[in-house]
């Protein structure tokens, strides 16, 4: 990796996770188990000039991590690496979110220094425990260092992934992840990090300061015969924004029409993405749901932005009060 000659720090930011969990039979599962100074002891970095910092920061669930969580977590990245002897910043957090967590840190943070993610897809006291290899490949890639500016970068199971890109695709397997439409970045063989893809990008994504988390931002998928009940539910209790998860390259139901025009109405901005790994929305089909027609009647198209991702950006905009322009301007530069 040729980080002999490197000096500093990495600090380790602990948010939780598989990668510090255990069975415990007397909770009836896998929980969280104060296992961060156990993993310390395996974080050891190629060069002796390295300091690994550690930051007990929460221990919680995946499924835990709110937006609002996901922008304190990068307010604190941002005041780490603002020091000057700190390289970079490796973030452990558990798999179900982990490539949220990411693009969110991905739009905020600031400094251009190196920020991974990773952790685990088997627990600490499980049989082929992935942590430690995670986490030392983790410090490796923060040590390479990416170029300048380069997006967050996920890292698991020996490969590098965008931020923006990265999507779990299998619940169980210990190499979860793909890059969406793009593929991998790099990876990893033996001691040596690889980069195939990765070059300057712009981060943060948003050339502002997000102020607070929009509550009232509702994700609704589609299903087949579906009518408007839920959309008008929704404007009634006052929702600030819709994101619609539709079908192929970002087609609805036609009984799904009415409300979304009433949402329109309303100066709700309702956000159309796809159930689909790939491919991203695509305003081909004209007939009435066809995301051609919707984006005539002024829906906000996703691209290849994934349904949790658009939800975390939608939610981030509405609440740093953008108007609905600049909304559709920031998504039309996402989407593609």
């Amino acid at each position: 990796m040729g980080s002999t000659n490197i000096s500093g720090e990495v600090v380790l930011i602990f948010t939780g996770g598989t990668i510090g969990m255990s069975d415990k039979p007397d909770a009836g599962g896998v929980v969280p188990d104060d296992n961060f100074t156990k993993l310390l002891a395996g974080a050891t970095p190629d060069s002796h000039n390295i300091k690994i910092r550690p930051v007990l920061w929460s221990d919680i669930p995946s499924p835990h991590m709110s937006p609002e969580k996901m922008l304190k977590l990068g307010r604190d990245i941002d005041a780490y690496l603002d020091e000057e002897q700190v390289l970079g910043a490796v973030i452990l957090h558990g798999t179900d979110l982990m490539a949220e967590t990411a693009y969110a840190l991905d739009l905020t943070v600031k400094s251009p220094k190196p920020v991974i993610i990773t952790g685990a897809m088997r627990y600490f006291n499980e049989s082929g425990y992935d942590g430690i290899r995670n986490l030392v490949d983790a410090v490796r890639v923060c040590l390479l260092p990416p170029p300048e500016g380069t997006d967050v970068i996920l890292q698991m199971a020996d490969k590098l992934f965008s931020a923006r890109n990265a999507i779990k695709y299998s619940s169980l397997n210990v190499d979860p992840f793909i890059g969406q439409n793009t593929g991998r970045i790099g990876f990893i063989a033996g001691e040596s990090v690889i980069l195939t893809r990765a070059k300057p990008g712009r981060r943060p994504r948003l050339n502002f300061p997000v102020t607070s988390i929009a509550s009232g931002v509702h994700l609704v998928g589609c299903h087949p015969g579906m009518d408007s009940t839920i959309l008008e539910k929704l404007i009634e209790t006052g929702a600030k924004g819709i994101v619609l998860e539709g079908f192929g390259a970002g087609n609805t139901p036609p009984g799904l029409v009415s409300g979304i025009e009433k949402c329109i109405e309303a100066e709700i901005p309702v956000v159309l993405c796809t159930r689909c790994v790939e491919g991203g929305v695509w305003p081909i089909y004209a007939y009435e749901g066809g995301a051609a027609s919707l984006k005539q009647k002024g829906v906000i198209i996703a691209g290849a932005l994934s349904a949790l991702k658009a939800t975390i950006l939608l939610q981030m905009l509405i609440g740093s009060h953008c108007g609905i322009n600049q909304i559709k301007d920031i998504f039309a530069e996402e989407s593609v």
